[in-house]
């Protein structure tokens, strides 16, 4: 009697939201659940041991509508969101909390073993899906994981989650407390001089460390930063992680000690590119009280802490060195008017390069790259609407396009890219005549002869007097692969033959077969062969 008593009571405050604390001390990760089956919503609070486990069930949704207030309300750190739900469906409510949450972790649940009926949510930043049918409790312990790994401040060691102080200021810097510890922050700062460091490294999750195998880099990453500030000597800092995988460091010295503190900042920079060579370090200025921190970090670190994508050859920027560019940079506005004319007059061509030119100009002006990534998916989904391709080929087309931009690290890449989409499109739209059927051999023959040179497929349909965009999508549809996958690789193949059969120096190598940017020829050699240009070198002297 004793125990369904007590199993009564524990029904009572879960319908209550009466949950109660972690008896550990440790602050409780918050989990909201939408679904709108009764059922399987009481299913999921018992299939684990939450309490147990360190997480807290604060709310419970039957509708996208309903989540979304409860998550403006609750601010849980985890939702775990059916996929088919009135009202609001959990696609659109995946997109609602991508863009006005993006540090929440989505959890999507379906009953239906299709990855197409999914993978929208996965676009829009979900952690993982689970199958209603297969749904386990070892499987939700295990995603539950995976999506805690990814909340700031949540992904450390044990012996870092106790690091309370470094928790408060994540969450104020992140906007969720509204005070800082004032308080402890005077008794653990004592000198007169602030500086914050930042490294973004969100855009690789594995990396090839030591003995050439994958693993998790925000870790070994975190780790390192951690032994290296070991050394800083008459320095206090706390090290957080911030938007998901930016970490951060507060530094606290006397201002007598800047020159020597800096100069050890560019060596812990230093070794962290040798775990992750397309980080990009960012040093804010220096400040004097802990009270400016927020200001600091919105300005110097947060709005330049992406900047990686416009500085492929930089990796440590200072942030006064960066106020000359946000004063002179202005927002670039799109001409939506005259791009909707010309698609509806059925003018493909000019409106890709009404698109190219607006690319073009924000990232000339350093645009917001989140902002320029998702203004560009939205007018090339417009491009694509007007072409009224057939559902299934709208949505695997759309779904290739937006995952090949959102993977684009540099400018230059992301450039490439939006051309090479748009040739899509325009030949889509049936512009443009048929090649002979020889042509195809003489553009191969064009690029083997001319490869070294800075080639671009604007040359070639200027040299075969072929439409530009048309020439795109024709040259993708042949070789299974764009113009710029063919050329990178055609290079790629020469330089691991220089690095096999001579002693030129590297930096020479990818100038050599056509790259006048080391950082992009590196990141392009490690994309195709696994390997960095170095560590190739050394495999073929063995």
């Amino acid at each position: 009697m004793n125990e369904v008593s007590g199993i009564k009571e524990k029904i009572f405050k879960l319908l209550i939201g009466n949950l109660p604390k972690s008896d550990r001390g440790i602050e409780m990760i918050k989990v909201l659940i939408a679904d709108d089956e009764y059922i399987m919503r009481q299913g999921l609070k018992y299939i684990i041991n939450w309490e147990d486990e360190g997480y807290e069930i604060v709310g419970e949704a039957s509708n996208g509508q309903e989540a979304f207030a409860l998550t403006q309300e609750l601010c849980p750190h985890i939702v775990i969101c059916d996929i088919v739900m009135p009202v609001l469906d959990g696609v659109d409510f995946s997109q609602l909390i991508h863009e006005n949450y993006p540090n929440i972790q989505l959890i999507i649940l379906s009953g239906y073993d299709k990855f197409e009926y999914v993978k929208n949510t996965l676009m829009n930043g979900a952690v993982d899906y689970i199958l209603k049918p297969t749904l386990t409790p070892d499987g939700m312990r295990s995603t539950l994981k995976k999506a805690s790994e990814r909340i700031p401040g949540y992904c450390l060691d044990e012996k870092d989650k106790g690091n309370s102080l470094g928790r408060s200021i994540e969450r104020y810097l992140i906007g969720q407390d509204q005070e800082l510890p004032a308080e402890r922050l005077s008794q653990q700062f004592q000198y007169g001089c602030y500086q914050l460091y930042a490294v973004n490294i969100k855009k690789e999750n594995t990396a090839r460390v030591r003995n050439l195998q994958a693993v998790s880099i925000t870790k070994v990453l975190y780790q390192k930063i951690e032994r290296e500030l070991q050394e800083f000597k008459n320095v206090h800092y706390l090290q957080m992680m911030l938007r998901e995988e930016v970490a951060c460091i507060l530094l606290n010295y006397d201002e007598s000690s800047s020159v020597k503190v800096m100069m050890q900042l560019k060596q812990l920079n230093d070794k962290l590119l040798d775990i992750c060579s397309s980080l990009l370090g960012v040093c804010s200025r220096r400040f004097v009280s802990y009270r400016q921190l927020y200001d600091i970090y919105q300005r110097d670190i947060s709005e330049n802490v992406d900047k990686a994508f416009y500085y492929p050859n930089m990796k440590l920027l200072m942030a006064e060195d960066l106020e000359k560019d946000s004063k002179t940079a202005k927002k670039e506005r799109f001409d939506f008017a005259a791009y909707n004319h010309m698609l509806n007059c059925k003018q493909y061509e000019n409106a890709a390069e009404l698109l190219m030119d607006y690319g073009s100009r924000c990232i000339k002006a350093k645009a917001d790259v989140y902002g320029l990534k998702n203004q560009m998916k939205n007018m090339i989904y417009h491009f694509m609407e007007y072409l009224e391709l057939p559902d299934s080929d709208m949505e695997e087309k759309r779904y290739e396009f937006f995952s090949r931009l959102n993977q684009t690290a540099y400018s230059v890449e992301f450039t490439e890219a939006v051309r090479d989409i748009l040739g899509q499109l325009v030949a889509l739209s049936g512009v443009g005549k048929e090649p002979n059927a020889d042509r195809m051999e003489r553009l191969l023959y064009y690029i083997a002869e001319n490869y070294r040179e800075d080639l671009k497929l604007a040359d070639l349909s200027e040299a075969f007097n072929m439409n530009y965009y048309y020439l795109s999508a024709y040259f993708n549809q042949e070789m299974k692969e764009s113009f710029s996958d063919y050329l990178n690789r055609i290079r790629i193949r020469q330089a691991c033959s220089l690095l096999e059969e001579t002693n030129m120096p590297i930096s020479e190598v990818g100038s050599e077969v056509g790259y006048s940017d080391h950082s992009y020829f590196c990141r392009v050699f490690k994309k195709i062969t696994g390997r960095t240009p170095s560590e190739w070198k050394k495999l073929q002297q063995r």
